[in-house]
Formats: C-alpha cells, structure tokens, sequence
C-alpha cells in the first residue's frame, strides 16, 4: 500500500466518530511522524482531533502541531487559537 494509500486511511480513521478509532489514529500518525515519515497532509484531519475530551489525544494533536508548525504557520495559528479557546 503506498504512500497515499495508507494517508487516505489514516484521514478516514481521523475522522471517524469512533474515539478509539480516532486515537489510535492520531497514535499512527504520531508513530508515522517519529519514523520521519511525511504526515503533513493530514495536518487539518489532525487538528480537527484536538476537539475532543480525552487529553490523551489533545496531547498527540500538539505534539503533532509542534512538529508541523513551522511549515503549516497559518493553519498552526488557528490551531493555537482553538488550544486557547479550549483552555479558557
């Protein structure tokens, strides 16, 4: 399975209204990510995933954005305000 494959999995999986599939989604991407693979397309898929009451995931989704920040600003600035938001 290729490359594109395996990311259009991953994003139907992150979307899913299934919160264990979800986590062990955002847990693959993050895997993903630490082996150096490209997991930036699915940074809005990922993002999408910090609206959630397990922190076990809100924590992934910002080591995620940590990571992409740098190369996605705009999105990553959206993403900070809805961390902001959450918290307040």
């Amino acid at each position: 399975q290729g490359k594109r494959g395996e990311n259009a999995e991953l994003q139907e999986e992150l979307a899913s209204s299934d919160k264990i599939r979800k986590r062990d989604a955002v847990k693959k991407v993050i895997r993903d990510m630490t082996l150096g693979k490209d997991v930036s397309g699915l940074f809005t898929a990922v993002v999408n995933c910090m609206m959630t009451p397990h922190l076990e995931v809100r924590k992934l989704v910002y080591l995620y954005l940590i990571n992409y920040a740098k190369t996605q600003p705009d999105l990553a600035i959206m993403a900070v305000n809805g961390f902001v938001k959450d918290c307040g």
